[in-house]
């Protein structure tokens, strides 16, 4: 990617509504409290597309949150879910095995290339890894990436190793040929132990090669009424959901709020020059050149027969001057000395519409 911008908007293809429907009647809630995080939403809506056949049950709650790094987006997600975080997601502290359901459909990006980095990453297994550990044990992860991506000798493994209960599904054939996308759907295993499953791993491997998907990967609608997964209730509350980075919108409202804000803006508001009644003590000559010099007391001055109208204005010029020097043995040097001069110009207009110049 050419620049930062680019690699926000790069790899951001929203779940099909068509494939979402799909997926929805593969689940099953147990009765209580669950909470669903997705840790990249995008626009938030497969989360709200896949709870809303469950809202109507009295006996279930649904909490869902999500991630989102691009600002028009989240701002769309914070109309379908119940808590949005506009920032990366390597900023949020997050609670570990906290959530009963992940979706995850990661950037299909690499990671930004650090100075002391000797290559960039794929993003989707670090994905994978990082919303692994937000998941409780027992809990339901949804993986959507491209098929071939599922080859990848660090995500076959993961996913052989660290859930059961699991399967392979493509989007049906109304979507795939523009998607090519694939979902893993499994359960994170609770033992402490943790054995790969090695039919499942080279299933994986396999994933590779286009013809292989094809042929062997089930789409998604074929699942239904055969199979389905149970997404559990919350076992812990969400304590720890924020990020590092301060939303800026926070500063905003704290800053426009503030008293020293409120001080400065009073301190820095242009002052106006008001020249109303007599001044406590008479002025002098001196003071007069002053203001009309620096146009205070231009306008209209006096009334009736005495109103004038008055401009007042400095004008500033140089002059030169020799100036001689005697040294201690008697030598006289001449040096040339530049100065500022300033004079003061007032021009009034009388009633009876003569002009007048003062210098």
């Amino acid at each position: 990617m050419s620049n930062i911008g680019n690699k926000m908007l790069s790899g951001f293809f929203a779940f099909p509504e068509r494939q979402g429907e799909y997926l929805s009647k593969l689940l099953k809630l147990e009765k209580g409290k669950s909470s669903w995080l997705d840790p990249t939403c995008g626009e938030g809506k497969i989360l709200e597309q896949l709870s809303a056949a469950f809202r109507t049950d009295e006996e279930i709650e649904i909490e869902t949150y999500g991630v989102e790094l691009d600002k028009g987006r989240s701002t769309i997600a914070e109309e379908f879910l119940d808590t949005v975080f506009n920032c990366p997601i390597e900023s949020m502290v997050i609670q570990n095995n906290a959530f009963s359901f992940i979706f995850l459909n990661p950037p299909y990006d690499h990671t930004v290339k650090g100075y002391d980095d000797d290559k960039s990453e794929r993003k989707e297994f670090i994905e994978l890894q990082r919303a692994s550990r937000y998941l409780q044990p027992g809990g339901l992860l949804a993986f959507v990436i491209p098929s071939y991506r599922f080859a990848d000798k660090q995500i076959a493994r993961f996913l052989s190793t660290h859930f059961e209960r699991s399967a392979m599904m493509r989007f049906t054939d109304e979507d795939y040929p523009d998607f090519k996308q694939a979902i893993f759907v499994g359960h994170k295993k609770s033992s402490v132990v943790k054995t790969t499953n090695e039919k499942m791993m080279t299933f994986l491997l396999n994933m590779g090669e286009e013809s292989f998907v094809l042929d062997n990967v089930t789409a998604i609608d074929n699942f239904i009424g055969a199979e389905e997964w149970t997404i559990p209730i919350t076992k812990k509350p969400i304590k720890t959901f924020y990020s590092r980075i301060e939303d800026k919108k926070n500063y905003y409202d704290g800053i426009l709020h503030s008293t020293g804000f409120e001080a400065f803006k009073n301190r820095t508001k242009p002052k106006e020059l008001e020249i109303g009644g007599q001044p406590i003590l008479p002025l002098n000559a001196g003071q007069m050149a002053l203001l009309l010099a620096s146009g205070a007391v231009n306008g209209m001055i006096g009334t009736g027969e005495n109103l004038h109208m008055v401009q007042g204005m400095e004008i500033v010029g140089t002059k030169t001057e020799e100036e001689e020097m005697i040294s201690p043995k008697g030598n006289v040097t001449k040096k040339t000395v530049e100065s500022t001069t300033r004079t003061v110009s007032v021009k009034v207009l009388t009633p009876n519409g003569v002009i007048k110049k003062l210098m």
